[in-house]
């Protein structure tokens, strides 16, 4: 049964969805960008023994917008905000894409906190091209300053937003795999539907961090880390991320099929099985 759930965290109200015992293992789920705590409603039931809570990250979901840019460090404080209000001293991180990266930079600042890392389809922050932040801070302003002249799109249909969001995707991603996330990512709007996350998280960061400032968060990791990837997802061809593996103290790596969001796409299952014998096995 899913339950829902809201707190407030440094003056934001966050809400999420809740799945599994009150008193199972504690995991803590974190989306990707412009999803939102639907991207775990198959993967979380399968967890079993575990209280998985998925959190709408901030901006996104039904949890409060900020109205100014998105950095990747601001899910660190989020995090610790969440778990303390949960009562959780320690918990499992459960991250896909961006949420594996939110997990990762907490992980290593705070590994007290973390009791093992379950990432799927992330490890760690993307980066800027080397040599290119000048001009992408440039490019990424003038986005900014014409963002309050944009207007978010709407549909006539929940339907409509669905093949929207299919069409739109930067990654291949399956109707399957959109619906439960369009679902809880829309809020009526005069003359149909529009999604209700924040624009500002449209707009490319203004900086990122380098490669040798992520891999100084990796080799810090000190719990054990699950990486689960898709044979066809973002990681299909090799770029900075073997590099990154192996900067990991103790990481056990799984390719299964699916693309970016194989843990809606019917490699649930199989993603629940490996990180629960994992896990046992620890």
């Amino acid at each position: 049964m899913t339950e829902s759930i809201r707190f407030e965290v440094a003056g934001l109200t966050f809400h999420g969805l809740c799945f599994g015992p009150t008193d199972g293992i504690p995991v803590l789920a974190l989306h990707g960008w412009l999803d939102n705590a639907a991207s775990f409603t198959r993967l979380g039931p399968l967890l079993t023994g575990c209280r998985v809570i998925a959190i709408d990250q901030r901006g996104h979901g039904m949890t409060d917008h900020l109205g100014r840019p998105y950095h990747i460090w601001d899910g660190v404080p989020d995090v610790i905000g969440i778990l303390d209000a949960l009562g959780w001293e320690q918990a499992i991180l459960l991250g896909h894409s961006m949420g594996a990266a939110v997990a990762t930079l907490v992980a290593s600042a705070y590994p007290d906190r973390v009791q093992a890392l379950w990432l799927v389809e992330g490890l760690g922050p993307w980066t800027y091209p080397d040599g290119e932040a000048p001009e992408l801070l440039r490019k990424a302003t003038d986005q900014l300053q014409r963002v309050s002249t944009r207007q978010k799109p709407v549909y006539a249909s929940i339907d409509a937003a669905i093949e929207a969001r299919v069409r739109g995707a930067v990654v291949p991603l399956s109707r399957q795999a959109a619906e439960p996330i369009v679902r809880r990512g829309l809020v009526k709007s005069p003359g149909g539907w529009t999604w209700a996350s924040d624009q500002y998280l449209t707009l490319p960061p203004l900086f990122r961090l380098d490669e040798s400032q992520i891999q100084v968060f990796i080799r810090r990791l000190e719990m054990p880390v699950s990486l689960v990837l898709g044979d066809q997802g973002f990681f299909k061809d090799p770029l900075f991320l073997p590099d990154r593996i192996k900067l990991c103290r103790d990481i056990g790596v799984e390719t299964v099929q699916g693309g970016h969001h194989l843990h809606l796409e019917g490699a649930e299952g199989a993603i629940a099985t490996w990180l629960l014998e994992r896990h046992s096995g620890v």
